[in-house]
């Protein structure tokens, strides 16, 4: 490093520092940081502002900002400001790393719903129904969209709600109905801790221990197809098992198939 008694030009100590020329410019134009001009018109930093630099360099690596910075180092230096900043970054790191929590379970979320969706292409099963809270016990078909907007908009991490619809179905000789009932709006438990919302004392749950048939089927709406249902209901027969006349229909995803819009629906009906 070139250097004149205890001066530094500016080329150094950028190279030096991993600093580029125009951010120690910049830091100057801020107040944070000083220079002299030599004869030569050059600029050079003193040993201490090179000890003032290291500073406001770690400084820069806890994301703090200039103005902050520069409110340092504009006064003499008062350690209970400074505790207070670092408090205020502490709750902002933590919020972020909030954020981020709440980010991976989604992904988990998703990947899990491909997941299955892949393992379960074209098979009727067995499996327990989610273990969940309700959130929304009651709502018609076309509010419930609007209310899990209202929900996720206010509450970060409710938009990890599945959209649960209750259909009731009747079979007698060869003719099969299926009649719209209610839907529900639940937040699975294992996703609640990643919801910043308070769940009410007494929220109804599901239980985890309902025993269901279950398959997936791609609709063009979030309505299941009664071919499906009837299907499921003859395979249970098989099997030995009596099935509800109540049918629980989500969508695990939505997306496009064959160039049209799709729900990759859910299907349980509870078997005993």
């Amino acid at each position: 490093m070139e250097k004149m008694k205890d001066k530094y030009m500016i080329g150094d100590v950028a190279n030096l520092l991993g600093l580029s020329r125009d951010t120690l410019r910049h830091y100057e134009k801020r107040g944070i940081l000083s220079s002299i001009k030599g004869d030569n018109g050059y600029r050079y930093y003193t040993d201490k502002d090179l000890a003032q630099l290291l500073s406001i360099m770690y400084q820069r690596k806890m994301d703090m900002g200039l103005d902050d910075i520069a409110d340092i180092w504009a006064q003499d230096t008062r350690i209970d400001k400074i505790a207070e900043l670092m408090d205020c970054r502490i709750e902002e790191e933590l919020a972020e790393i909030r954020r981020h929590h709440q980010t991976i379970a989604r992904l988990k979320m998703s990947r899990d719903d491909c997941q299955n969706i892949l393992s379960h292409q074209g098979d009727i099963f067995v499996k327990n129904f989610p273990d969940a809270y309700i959130i929304v016990p009651h709502t018609d078909f076309h509010n419930a969209i609007g209310l899990w907007f209202e929900y996720a908009r206010e509450y970060p991490g409710l938009d990890m709600m599945y959209v649960y619809d209750e259909y009731a179905w009747q079979k007698e000789n060869q003719s099969f109905t299926m009649d719209y009932k209610n839907s529900q709006l639940i937040l699975k438990q294992e996703f609640a801790q990643y919801a910043d919302y308070k769940i009410p004392a007494g929220t109804a749950q599901t239980t985890q221990t309902a025993l269901c048939v279950s398959a997936f089927c791609v609709s063009p709406t979030r309505v299941p197809s009664p071919d499906k249902i009837q299907a499921m209901i003859t395979w249970a027969e098989s099997q030995g098992l009596m099935v509800s006349h109540q049918l629980y229909c989500t969508f695990a995803l939505h997306g496009r198939q064959n160039g049209k819009l799709a729900y990759y629906l859910q299907l349980y009906l509870p078997a005993f």
